[in-house]
């Protein structure tokens, strides 16, 4: 009797953490609770109880106050995840590296990765850098400014740069609830355990314990996940010498110059050829169009003359051929 009790226990706190972890909707209804329908009244009839909501809006009338459940929902923080990247041009990317990695650890962050190596061109070796600095979330937008600052010419010189937000509020709230549930069906495992006689009852509480143990520590660590990336941000940097930027000179000699030189030449020639035959449409068309139609009957009369008089002399022909027979 007692095994079976203990395995209907079991069942029921599976089932209990799989209909938790299911609730797609408890996010909103923790962040906005429902407001309790307001109990109806009958004539004739006397309602045993009063609803707390009507009590709680017959209180605040009396105190003259404002009840309002959006109270409840000003509470409610959300939990979003910012990230950023930048793409900036410098005279020496080294030092601007060391100088953000150093602005990054000042502000309470630290460096995820950093990558210093150099390109060989035609004008030598240039060096780049790239790194992904974490810092706190309430800082992000200072420090984006202050690389700004890094930069010669800020205008010209931030080449890119992206915010992105992950709004993870309903994710972290589901999280909470199946935490809750996973707790609580541990907590009656172990009480379970404490009861159970049979070693093989031990050995059947004390592995669905183990796995609900593994699963509580699966929801814990993603929180802290979602906590730390939003209360710490990424900001990645990629960063390129200013003279890798420069157009090519050899000489004296710009190719950028010589293609400008050519792209206008075509815009002019395709400008001529525009105008010229937007005049041939509106000053031409209005004396073709006549003319036109004149010159094709004219054309058309003569190939008729023509014809006729060809049936004719084929005809004359015909005719003195067969005489002679006669």
């Amino acid at each position: 009797m007692q095994k079976k009790r203990m395995w209907l226990v079991i069942i029921f706190l599976g089932l209990s953490v799989v209909v938790g972890a299911c609730a797609p909707q408890r996010a909103a209804e923790q962040a906005f609770p429902e407001v309790a329908p307001m109990a109806p009244s009958f004539d004739g009839y006397e309602m045993a109880e009063e609803p707390a909501m009507e009590r709680d809006f017959a209180v605040a009338e009396e105190q003259g106050m404002a009840y309002s459940v959006g109270e409840s929902a000003k509470e409610f923080e959300r939990m979003v995840i910012y990230n950023a990247d930048m793409r900036i041009s410098v005279e020496d990317p080294e030092v601007t590296m060391q100088t953000i990695i150093t602005m990054a650890e000042d502000a309470g962050g630290f460096v995820v990765h950093s990558n210093l190596y150099k390109t060989y061109t035609d004008r030598g070796s240039l060096p780049q850098a790239s790194l992904m600095v974490r810092v706190p979330a309430g800082r992000l937008n200072s420090i984006m400014e202050s690389i700004k600052d890094l930069t010669p010419n800020p205008r010209e010189d931030v080449l890119s740069e992206n915010v992105s937000g992950q709004d993870v509020t309903a994710e972290y709230t589901d999280l909470e609830s199946r935490l809750r549930n996973l707790e609580a069906a541990e907590q009656a495992l172990v009480e379970l355990m404490d009861e159970a006689k049979d070693p093989q009852d031990v050995l059947d509480v004390f592995s669905e314990l183990t796995y609900y143990r593994g699963e509580i520590e699966i929801v814990k660590g993603r929180m802290r996940y979602l906590e730390e990336s939003a209360a710490m941000s990424a900001l990645s940097v990629d960063i390129v010498a200013k003279r890798s930027l420069q157009p090519i000179e050899i000489a004296g000699w710009q190719p950028r110059g010589t293609v400008k030189e050519a792209v206008e030449a075509l815009i002019e020639a395709g400008q001529y050829l525009v105008d010229g035959l937007i005049w041939f449409g509106i000053f031409c068309l209005p004396f073709l169009i006549p003319l036109g139609v004149v010159v094709y009957f004219i054309v058309r009369s003569i190939r008729k003359r023509r014809a006729q008089k060809k049936a004719e002399t084929v005809e004359t022909q015909g005719i003195n051929e067969v005489e002679p027979l006669e």
